[in-house]
């Protein structure tokens, strides 16, 4: 019989956080070529996009089996209410994914838009 161990991450290290006013500035931020599709996390009133810390390096993994995460970043703006796609006036467009039901996400954008005023 297979043994089936559920471990949740237990710490989350994010190296920086890059505020914008606005879900329109946190988009065009982003920098992509023309065509090139988009794809942000929304959760608790927060719009934002990690960027993690590949697992591939040697120190990394195995924080990893220590149940810690890293981010190299994540970007983000409060949105209160969810949208499936978020549009700009001259250009690129985004995909929005409701990310509520994990508790990870969720607890990562409450924390968020707690410290919005002091990130």
């Amino acid at each position: 019989m297979v043994e089936i161990v559920y471990r949740p991450i237990q710490q989350l290290i994010i190296l920086e956080c890059i505020k914008y006013k606005t879900p329109s500035e946190l988009l065009q931020s982003l920098m992509l070529a023309p065509g090139q599709p988009a794809v942000l996390f929304w959760a608790e009133g927060v719009l934002f996009l990690p960027a993690p810390l590949s697992p591939s390096v040697e120190f990394f993994a195995e924080e990893l089996t220590k149940g810690r995460m890293y981010w190299t970043s994540v970007s983000f703006t409060l949105m209160p209410g969810y949208q499936d796609k978020i549009l700009t006036e001259k250009g690129p467009e985004a995909s929005v994914i409701n990310v509520s039901s994990s508790p990870t996400l969720r607890q990562v954008a409450k924390w968020l838009k707690e410290n919005y005023e002091h990130l």
